[in-house]
């Protein structure tokens, strides 16, 4: 099987960028996960199809390196490709070029095939070809989902964030607004809400360079989430969404 990249390209408008400002990180997750959708479905492993065998994509991790962020009027390409199978990942690569074909923005996501019925993922080498992968390098050669440090990202808190060295940023009800198919809160909504725990004061000039997630745990509509944050000694940012003590979505952020 010969398999390409897919390349589609997007105008970007005023409400990408929250009017004045680079493209979102909201909106970078979604023109990504746009495109994974696209060329999964052109391949024949889109959400339709895998539902109908009573499994589903679900996103675990991702790393994304950012150089430069486009602008209102700018015209981009988001370039997406699979990347072959680690473990029980499946493995996509993305890029966003400029209208000259020069890398903006790389990433590598890992997805979960996921049995519905079961409740539990699959190995994803017994049910994707295995020439389901395009030759190309990483975007980025230090790209790597998982934020494995022991201690910095605790499953449960005991007692108030703020025990822990957590400050509370804010607080949100899920919404209709916030569901997928698989009916639970959407990743870009949870990147969106990482990204904006930390304080726009504590960001710089407020140019995001690293956003590494992992996506813990399901959250559902009307379950009531907060979101807090620390800074840690090399000058990054932890952010984590919880629900109750619960965390579901944690991130390593970076910004200048």
């Amino acid at each position: 099987m010969s398999i390409e990249a897919l390349d589609t390209e997007h105008f970007i408008r005023g409400y990408d960028c929250g009017y004045g400002g680079p493209l979102k990180p909201f909106s970078l997750a979604n023109f990504f996960q746009e495109a994974a959708g696209e060329h999964a479905a052109k391949l024949g492993i889109g959400m339709d199809a895998l539902f109908s065998l009573g499994r589903t994509w679900m996103l675990s991790r991702i790393d994304i390196g950012i150089e430069r962020l486009p602008l209102t009027g700018d015209r981009v390409v988001v370039r997406t490709w699979p990347f072959g199978t680690e473990r029980v990942f499946a493995m996509r690569c993305m890029e966003l070029l400029d209208s000259q074909g020069r890398r903006m923005a790389g990433a590598l996501y890992n997805y979960f095939i996921y049995d519905i019925e079961n409740g539990r993922p699959l190995r994803p080498e017994r049910i994707l070809d295995p020439d389901l992968k395009v030759d190309r390098p990483l975007p980025y050669a230090d790209l790597s989902p998982g934020l494995h440090e022991p201690g910095l990202f605790p499953v449960e808190l005991s007692g108030k964030p703020e025990d822990s060295g957590w400050r509370s940023a804010f607080g949100l009800d899920v919404s209709p607004y916030h569901i997928d198919n698989n009916g639970h809160v959407n990743n870009a909504h949870f990147v969106n809400w990482l990204c904006d725990a930390v304080p726009p004061e504590e960001r710089g000039s407020g140019q995001a360079r690293r956003i590494k997630v992992d996506f813990v745990s399901e959250a559902k509509r009307g379950e009531r989430l907060v979101a807090c944050w620390r800074k840690n000694e090399l000058g990054d940012f932890h952010s984590i969404i919880l629900r109750e003590s619960q965390v579901v979505a944690r991130a390593l952020t970076r910004w200048e």
